[in-house]
Order: C-alpha cells, then sequence, then structure tokens
C-alpha cells in the first residue's frame, strides 16, 4: 500500500470516497456535501494541524481509501497527540489488511512527533474495533461529550 498526501486533483475521489464512509454507519451523521468540500480546501491550504492522505494499492496505485488526521497538545500527556479523525477503506478493498497497514504507517510516520495516537469508533463498529485494538488501541476510560455551538 502507499501512502501519500492529498493533492488537489483528489478532489472527487475524497468527495465520493467521504460519501461511502458517511453512508457506512461509521458516523453518527449523514454526508453533507458542503462539509466535506470545506474540509478538502482547508487540506489543500496546508493548514498547521489538519493532514488528509489517499491510500492506493500498491499494484496500480488506484485509490483504496483515505484518511484525515488532526493533532493537538496535550498537557496530560506531554505533548502533542495525534488523532485519527477519519478511516476509510473501499468496501472491495477490506479484509485485506489496508487498515492494519495504514495503522502501521501512522505509527511510523507519527512516532518521535507525538506521544500518543487517538481515535473514536462508534459502539456499533466492531470490525473497525477489532482493528484498533489489533493494532494496540484500548479504550481509555474516557466518554467523549459534545456540545455543538451555532
Amino acid at each position: 500500500m502507499v501512502v501519500r498526501k492529498m493533492q488537489m486533483q483528489d478532489k472527487q475521489t475524497f468527495l465520493e470516497m467521504c460519501r461511502l464512509f458517511y453512508g457506512s454507519g461509521a458516523t453518527s451523521k449523514g454526508f453533507d456535501e458542503t462539509i466535506a468540500n470545506k474540509t478538502f480546501d482547508y487540506l489543500m491550504s496546508n493548514h498547521e494541524n489538519l493532514w488528509g492522505y489517499i491510500l492506493e494499492d500498491i499494484d496500480d496505485l488506484a485509490p483504496v481509501g483515505y484518511a484525515l488526521i488532526t493533532s493537538y497538545w496535550c498537557n496530560e500527556d506531554g505533548g502533542n497527540v495525534i488523532i485519527l479523525d477519519e478511516l476509510y477503506i473501499s468496501s472491495n478493498k477490506r479484509h485485506k489488511g489496508y487498515g492494519k497497514m495504514f495503522m502501521e504507517w501512522l505509527e511510523n510516520e507519527f512516532r518521535g512527533k507525538a506521544v500518543a495516537i487517538s481515535l473514536e469508533v462508534i459502539t456499533t463498529n466492531i470490525i473497525a474495533k477489532q482493528l484498533y485494538n489489533n493494532s494496540g488501541y484500548k479504550e481509555d476510560g474516557f466518554s467523549m461529550m459534545t456540545k455543538y455551538l451555532k
């Protein structure tokens, strides 16, 4: 698998995969094309703590998924924490090791640049939870709580 930063020519691929991700049950919200476009534009602005990646098959370089990553400084942990915001693998490419390969890539890419990697997973996504558990991720005793600002 090849992991590369998203580029301007990836916009339609990202939007299509993002639509599929939000329709897959991996999130509690539906797809919003306006937000997805805004996210892509933000990625293209080279913001200091938001990164987008396209995952490609090593043989034909066809896109097999995407990932969105952000970060923040955590006083409790004493450094930058990387957040895997979204990871999508195309349905016809699942169970072929791409998720595991990406998680290994993520750890290697940010080792020495961050003290931890965090992620959230919807409680009903058993397969994703197994992937993350097998990659060494454990529930940390915290519950995510959100208040949306209007």
